[in-house]
């Protein structure tokens, strides 16, 4: 009889509890953060592959024959050995 009485009462605190975070907000606002902590590291993931597809393009960058061709291809300019042909609008 001794062991019922405070078993009781600590079921009755768990149940209190439970109820009090279920109708203060608090499995909402814990299930909330869980679901924004996943999307942030979604988002982390995503940006880590952006920064290194982007320092694969700086690397890129600092070659002199990449830049020779962005400029040709971009910008329509031509190499010294090119032949051009000019064609009148009409």
């Amino acid at each position: 009889m001794i062991l019922y009485r405070p078993l009781k009462v600590f079921w009755i605190c768990i149940s209190f509890a439970g109820i009090s975070l279920l109708f203060n907000g608090g499995f909402i606002n814990l299930y909330k953060l869980h679901r924004d902590q996943e999307t942030l590291f979604s988002q982390i993931k995503s940006t880590k592959l952006q920064v290194i597809d982007l320092e694969g393009q700086l690397k890129m960058a600092k070659d002199p024959v990449f830049i020779q061709r962005q400029a040709l291809d971009r910008y329509d300019m031509v190499d010294e050995n090119d032949l051009v042909f000019v064609f009148p609008e009409e």
